[in-house]
């Protein structure tokens, strides 16, 4: 059995269909960059973390940032402290090139123990009442669509000036092939705008993911592109570049809690987009 066979049986333990998704992924043109850290005994791997690269922008200010995720121990050996010892491990050695390292995780507690604070997001309402819009939209399945994916991600323009994550198509693909394959959950492609949209709409509710294009449009275009009336928009990243108008509400996206290693700045209220989280 390979290393890599070893770590991905182990993640697979931890996190039911994350295997398939990563070698599903790896062979439609997507492969996983994460860096895996092991903690091994007799040859056998038994604790793991993975390492991805995980750039920020905070109110305009670039800083080098990475993310933990997939952080998980072989069942027989858990509670023995494996899984605090490697990630310590994994801080050390990211001290000295990283001015932040985040997780996200519905455990914060024991993260909190080992110096992450626990960060509050907040995604944004805004009561808006449209019809349905003129312009079309494309749905995008792999592996057809994956230069286009990798186009729009690849030349994407910043959506916040708060804090925004660039993702140039390494962790999204995950996410959005991962339940719906070979379909990309939530995403269309806009002739107009030459640009992607990620969305979903539910009883009359517009819930805006994620704008991929090299020019962010106004609020205006892309409620343009709607297939049906909508009378409120939440909105999961920071919407400061389409509106002013939407208000911040405390909220867990999948119950996550975003966990934040370093000296966190003082920040307006900000989301994470769910297809750039890990």
């Amino acid at each position: 059995m390979t290393e890599q066979n070893a770590y991905l049986n182990l993640l697979e333990e931890s996190f039911p269909g994350l295997k398939s998704n990563i070698i599903r992924c790896n062979t439609v043109g997507f492969p996983w960059e994460s860096k895996p850290f092991f903690k091994e005994a007799k040859g056998k791997i038994l604790s793991h973390v993975g390492f991805l690269e995980y750039p920020l922008l905070i109110e305009g200010r670039w800083h080098k940032t990475g993310a933990l995720h997939a952080i998980c121990t072989k069942a027989s050996h858990r509670g023995q402290g494996l899984s605090s010892e490697l990630i310590q491990e994994v801080l050390k050695w990211a001290q000295k090139e990283y001015e932040f390292v985040i997780l996200f995780s519905k455990i914060p507690s024991f993260y909190e123990k080992l110096s992450f604070q626990n960060v509050q997001e907040y995604r944004f309402h805004l009561s808006c009442k449209r019809p349905k819009g003129s312009q079309s939209l494309i749905p995008l399945s792999t592996p057809k669509d994956n230069p286009l994916f990798l186009d729009c991600f690849g030349n994407r323009a910043p959506l916040s000036n708060h804090v925004w994550v660039k993702d140039n198509g390494t962790i999204a693909p995950f996410h959005t092939l991962f339940a719906t394959y070979p379909t990309f959950w939530s995403l269309y492609y806009s002739p107009s705008l030459n640009g992607l949209i990620s969305y979903v709409i539910e009883d009359k509710t517009l819930h805006l993911y994620d704008i991929i294009t090299s020019k962010i449009p106004s609020l205006e275009l892309i409620l343009d592109h709607l297939p049906a009336p909508i009378d409120d928009i939440y909105f999961y990243f920071s919407p400061d570049r389409l509106t002013d108008a939407a208000s911040a509400e405390p909220y867990l996206y999948d119950k996550d809690h975003l966990l934040i290693h370093g000296n966190w700045p003082r920040v307006k209220p900000f989301m994470i987009s769910p297809l750039s989280r890990c």
